[in-house]
Formats: structure tokens, C-alpha cells, sequence
């Protein structure tokens, strides 16, 4: 007797490449139900599918090695090797049709009526082959084995029908795609299960060029058998194994691998155990192989796939860690919307993903990377619609649980997993995962370190908007102190206007009594001057109350002061000043320059007006544009008078004036914008004079962008 054949181990091999790509689905399946343990019975139902057709295919192997004498002999053992791996078969449809009923979704329960058809259909088959196969096949019911042959064929091809027509029914246009992870049949699917049968019909047609005639072995591995059983095997898995094909390489890659180590080691051993000087070791030889075994399907395991990990899908260990030291440096003063910004360039770095986007329930969108949710951000609900969205993270198999419009949504848009973000104060909206096709398979611990990312970054959300409303809250208060400030020196500022309004009517009056008076140009003169000044107290008065927007953008300080100084310098020069800047360029903050130069032309209009009352001839203005300790520091300096030491603390409240004509408003406006800069300014008297010191972060995180801060 002859062992196998060259053709019958290429058979195996060939029946091996299925085998184990049901292998791979068996086992993911598994896993996926046991450690997150679907309410779909479709998923429930697949492990047991994927297991059965895994055993099929790995006892086909098995049979191919089979020497084609022991074959015809019709054995007992081989019998049952037949027999058994009939009833896979046959229990594989039955089970595989079952779980085709659950694919629509919402799922339903099947009749009872459906049931025993459907389990009914497979008992009989299987009791007529236990009487089909065997001796009696050639011997004893010769007549009818054609018959039978061709009726095992029928019952699978009816079977599988019904599966590939529930497909058809559902599937949506396109081919094959990152979105397959939604589990939403395609027009790809069809095809290939339309494939599959197809072959299943190619052995009646076998057997009808056999002339209905069964050949006298059970089944042999011959060039059309092994083709067919191949196309049937891929047919069927491949729309299961594109949705992980991710799995599917690792796997193919991870045993090649272990085989070719296996095979090198066995070599080897082989070589070792045939040199006569190491005839006396031959049990340490074959102890040392099996323990080098045993190494490489243990750690050796763990270690390839670890690397497969690494150099195909770019995946780095303690990704979760990583996410999670990068959202500790998010600050909640960058806002809600700086954080999300920032958080997906994190995340789609790290994972790695091909896009990645955020939709708030507040109607704001954030998108990174190649991802697409236009149609996302129109059709999907807010998180307040309890029972419509997830509680958790749902990625590949678990998006069957979204109902049945929003699969659609996302499997257009080519979205492969979900996750709420979900603060300890509301939700606040969801994020969404888009992948290649090769990566759109997610571990437990994938999962894991997703809905640990969104948990975070819901309670960087939560700070963001409560750091929000207490800023409200205070601009408020300030603004209401302010008016409380207005209707406090409200009579006051009444009686500032009264004066030089009465003057002015008295003056008037004058004029309508007198038109031919030759003081009528020097009333008219005194009239526009109180006027003037009416009108400087409303102005002043106007632009305390309002509220001003901010725009942030970066300002280089020395600019600002050398080109401020420039544009009020003939005034300066009028008056006999000298003027200093020591301002070197590149010290910069974010501010808004025009606020800012007002501020810095109010300080150089006092200084001016402090120096022109001086009989001195030393009249000095510097301005110097420094940088410590991260901060920006902006000093006005004059060789004036200065300010009495008991006006000094009051300078920048509001109405405070030691000019005659001043409004008081000016240094308490400037106080304001500066602070609205998140900065400070202070003031200094001595006996050289004035000085004024403005400081401000140079990087304040403030965005370009309207800030409602009151000026």
C-alpha cells in the first residue's frame, strides 16, 4: 500500500485555505460573543456556523490524504469518516438557513411551521445517507444511488437558495468596502454566494455527464472535485471574511509563519536524526524538537502576532495609555471646540484610522482624516432621544443593534464603529470611526481603549462648559458692577452735562436776543466748546457700558509700538517731547491689535498731557517691549509730574479724573481690554515720573474668534 499521492496532498492543502479562513471566523465569532454577548440571535448563531463548516473543511482534508486503495474498500472507519462529514454538511445549511431568517433586521422568530420544515428536511437526509453510503451504495441499492446522489445535491442547493435570495432581497448597491463592518448585505455578497451555489449546481451537472452513473469510491480528490469544493468554500466565507479581513491576514500570516518555522525545525530534525554520530541522542534530538515546538505555538504565538500587529497594521502597544496622557494636557480653557479638534488628530494617530469625526447634539461637526458625515450630521438623532442611540461603543457586528435607517446612514458613509460621548452633566453628542478594509476589525481591547477616550474626553467637555457659564456668570456680575457704577455716579455725570448744556442755552438765548451783537462769533465759540465737551462725557460714557468683541490673533508688540508711536509722533514733536523705543521685533501675544493700540494710545495721550504742563526742557517718552518667564511685558514711561501717592491706588476706577476736563474713563476702559487679554497693567509713580507696565501671556490660548468679553 502507497501512502498519498502528490495531487492528494495539494488537495488537502487546497481544502486547508477555506478551513482555516472558517477557522478565523469560528474564532473571532466566538470571542465577539463571549466578551461583549450580543442581543442579535444572527450573531448568537454564527460561532456554531463558522465551527461546523471549519470541521467540514479540515476533515476534507483529512480525507483527501486518504490512499485511494483504502478508499475502495469501503471500510467501516472510513464509512463513518463519510458519513460524518455528510451530516456536518447537511447540519451546516440547515443552521446556516436558520441564521439567514435573522439577517433582516429588526430580527424576528421564525414559525414553527418554518422550523420543521427546515430541521424536518435535515433529519430525513441525514437518515438516508446512513443507508445511502457505504457497501450498499455499489452492492445492495445500486439503483438508487445515482438517485440519492443527486437528491443531497437538490436539498443543499434549496437550502442555500433561500439564503442567497434573502441576500439578493437585501443587499444595497457596491462592492466591498470599509463599510462592510456594518454587516449590511452588498451586491458583492450576491455574487459571491450566487458563486458558491453555483458550484453546488456544477455536480449535477457532473453527474448528469456520468450518465447518473456514481463512480464506485465514495469521493476522491479529483481536479473538478477539488476545484468545486474550493469555489464553495470561498464563495461562502468571503462575505464573512471581508468584514474581518483584518483577522483573516493576521491569521493567514501568523500560521504560514508557525508552518514554515515547524517545517525548518522538522528539517532538521530530520537531518540530525540521520547522522550516526548522533544515533545515541536521537531521544535528546526529539525531546529538543518537541520543546522548540511547544516554544513556537505558545510564546512564539503571542510574539508573531505582536509583530504582524506592528509591521502590517501599524499597531502600537499601549495605545490606550497613550490616549489617555494626551487628554490629560487638554485644558478645558481651550473650549469645547479646540478639544474635540485636537482629541481626533490624537486618536486618528494613534488607533491608526482612516477618519474620524465628532457630531455635538448642539449641531457642531468635527472631522479628521478621510471620513464623510454629511449625511451623518442630517439623519442622525440627538442624543436626548433615549432608545434610538447606543449606551456604548458599537463597532463591526454590534452596528446590526442601530436601527435599521441609521445602518443604512452608516454604512454609506462608511462608518465601521460608534461611540457615545457621554458626560457625568449630559451626552453630548457621538463619535464616529472610519477604517480601511483591512482594519476595520476591532479587538476587545480596541473597544476598550475607544470608549475609554470618549469617557474622557466627555468630562474635558463637562469642565469646558462649566469653565464656560462661570466666565458668563462673571462677565455678568462685571457688567451689572458696571452699571451699578453708571446709576452710582449717574447724578454726577448728570450734572457734568447740565453745566455746560445751560451755559451753552444761556449763550444762545444771547444770540436770539442780540443777532447784530459783535460778540456773536465768541458765543458761538464758548457754545461749541461746551458742546465738545457734553459730547466727550457721553462718548466716554457710551463705551464704558458696551460690550466689545475681541478678535485674538498673534501680535508682535514691538511692531505695535514703533508704528502707534510713528502715527501720533508730529503731536509729540509739537510739543517738544522726546521720544524712546526700545521694542526688538519678534515678541509677540495673542491679542487683538486694535483694542490693544487704543490702550497704548490712551497711556502715550496722558503721558503727553502730563508733560505739556512742564517748563522743563527734559521731556522724555520710552516705550520698551521686553519678554520673561513666558510673559510679554509693554512699558510706557514719562519724565511728568507723576500722580499725588493717595491717587495712585485710584487711578483706574471708574470717573476717576485728575484732569479738569478728563472723564475718569480712559485708564479704567484700558484696565478692562487688558484683562480681557488675560493679562495686567499697573502704574508707578517716582520722582523720574510715570510708568505704566502692561504684561500679557504670550500664548494665552484664546482663539481668533468673537469672545463677548466686555471692553
Amino acid at each position: 500500500m502507497t501512502g498519498p499521492s502528490a495531487f492528494q496532498i495539494v488537495a488537502a492543502g487546497v481544502h486547508f485555505v477555506p478551513a482555516l479562513i472558517w477557522v478565523i471566523v469560528a474564532q473571532n465569532s466566538w470571542r465577539f460573543v463571549r466578551t461583549r454577548q450580543p442581543q442579535s440571535r444572527f450573531f448568537r448563531m454564527l460561532p456554531w456556523v463558522g465551527t461546523a463548516v471549519a470541521i467540514n473543511y479540515l476533515q476534507l482534508s483529512l480525507i483527501c490524504l486518504i490512499p485511494i486503495e483504502i478508499e475502495r474498500q469501503h471500510l467501516t472507519g472510513v464509512i463513518a469518516l463519510f458519513v460524518w462529514n455528510d451530516w456536518i454538511i447537511f447540519a451546516v445549511v440547515a443552521l446556516a438557513r436558520h441564521m439567514a431568517y435573522f439577517f433582516p433586521t429588526p430580527e424576528r422568530l421564525p414559525s414553527r411551521a418554518w422550523l420543521a420544515v427546515n430541521y424536518g428536511s435535515l433529519v430525513l437526509i441525514s437518515a438516508l445517507d446512513i443507508f445511502c453510503i457505504g457497501p450498499s451504495q455499489v452492492q445492495l441499492l445500486p439503483q438508487y444511488a445515482a438517485l440519492y446522489a443527486a437528491l443531497r445535491i437538490v436539498y443543499q442547493v434549496v437550502m442555500l437558495s433561500s439564503i442567497l435570495l434573502t441576500v439578493v432581497r437585501l443587499a444595497r448597491p457596491g462592492g466591498w468596502g470599509s463599510w462592510s463592518g456594518v454587516w449590511m448585505p452588498r451586491r458583492a455578497d450576491a455574487w459571491f454566494l450566487g458563486g458558491g451555489l453555483l458550484s453546488m449546481l456544477s455536480w449535477l451537472v457532473l453527474l448528469a455527464l456520468r450518465g447518473w452513473q456514481t463512480p464506485p469510491q465514495l469521493w476522491e480528490p479529483t481536479p473538478s472535485n477539488v476545484a468545486l469544493d474550493m469555489i464553495a468554500g470561498i464563495g461562502f466565507v468571503a462575505p464573512l471574511a471581508v468584514r474581518i479581513l483584518g483577522e483573516v491576514v493576521r491569521g493567514f500570516v501568523i500560521t504560514a509563519a508557525m508552518l514554515l518555522i515547524a517545517g525548518v525545525l522538522s528539517h532538521g530534525v530530520m537531518i540530525a536524526a540521520a547522522a550516526p554520530a548522533l544515533e545515541a541522542f536521537r531521544p535528546l534530538v526529539n525531546f529538543a524538537f518537541t520543546a522548540a515546538l511547544v516554544l513556537l505555538l505558545v510564546p512564539g504565538h503571542t510574539w508573531l502576532r505582536g509583530a504582524v500587529d506592528h509591521l502590517i497594521f501599524r499597531r502600537r502597544r499601549r495605545r490606550r495609555e497613550e490616549l489617555q496622557n494626551f487628554l490629560h494636557t487638554l485644558s478645558p480653557e481651550l473650549g469645547a471646540a479646540r478639544c474635540c479638534r485636537r482629541a481626533l488628530v490624537e486618536v486618528e494617530r494613534v488607533m491608526p484610522l482612516r477618519g474620524v469625526a465628532i457630531v455635538l447634539d448642539n449641531g457642531d461637526v468635527f472631522e479628521q482624516g478621510a471620513i464623510n458625515v454629511a449625511a451623518i450630521a442630517r439623519e442622525w438623532p440627538r442624543s436626548a432621544d433615549t432608545g434610538v442611540l447606543p449606551d456604548r461603543a458599537l463597532v463591526g457586528y454590534e452596528l446590526r443593534e442601530l436601527p435599521v435607517a441609521l445602518q443604512g446612514v452608516v454604512s454609506d458613509a462608511g462608518i465601521v464603529g460608534v461611540a457615545p460621548i457621554v458626560g457625568g452633566r449630559h451626552a453630548w453628542g457621538t463619535l464616529f470611526i472610519s477604517t480601511s478594509l483591512l482594519a476595520a476589525t476591532f479587538s476587545a481591547e480596541d473597544v476598550q481603549t475607544i470608549e475609554a477616550f470618549t469617557d474622557q474626553l466627555a468630562l474635558i467637555l463637562d469642565g469646558a462648559e462649566l469653565l464656560a457659564r462661570v466666565v458668563s456668570v462673571e462677565r455678568s456680575l462685571a457688567h451689572s458692577e458696571r452699571l451699578a457704577a453708571i446709576g452710582e455716579l449717574a447724578a454726577r455725570v448728570a450734572h457734568e452735562i447740565r453745566n455746560p448744556v445751560t451755559a451753552a442755552r444761556s449763550l444762545a438765548q444771547q444770540l436770539a436776543e442780540e443777532p447784530a451783537s459783535p460778540l456773536n462769533a465768541d458765543h458761538a465759540g464758548l457754545i461749541l466748546t461746551e458742546l465738545d465737551r457734553v459730547e466727550r462725557q457721553v462718548a466716554a460714557l457710551l463705551r464704558f457700558a458696551r460690550r466689545e468683541e475681541f478678535q485674538f490673533a498673534p501680535v508682535d508688540l514691538g511692531e505695535l509700538a514703533r508704528t502707534t508711536v510713528d502715527a501720533l509722533r508730529p503731536r509729540l514733536e509739537a510739543a517738544g517731547i522726546t521720544v524712546a523705543i526700545d521694542a526688538p521685533a519678534g515678541i509677540t501675544a495673542q491679542a487683538d491689535r486694535e483694542k490693544l493700540r487704543q490702550v497704548l494710545i490712551n497711556l502715550i495721550e496722558n503721558a503727553r498731557d502730563a508733560l505739556a504742563d512742564e517748563n522743563t526742557n527734559a521731556k522724555r517718552l520710552s516705550l520698551v517691549v521686553t519678554r520673561h518667564n513666558g510673559s510679554a511685558t509693554l512699558q510706557v514711561s514719562d519724565t511728568g509730574p507723576g500722580v499725588p501717592p493717595e491717587a495712585l491706588a485710584r487711578l483706574f476706577e471708574p470717573f476717576f479724573s485728575l484732569k479738569p476736563q478728563g472723564t475718569g474713563l480712559g485708564l479704567a476702559i484700558a484696565k478692562r481690554t487688558i484683562e480681557a487679554h488675560r493679562g495686567s497693567i499697573a502704574a508707578n509713580a517716582n520722582s523720574d515720573g510715570m510708568t505704566f507696565t502692561i504684561t500679557l501671556p504670550r500664548d494665552s490660548g484664546l482663539e481668533t474668534r468673537d469672545t463677548g468679553l466686555d471692553a
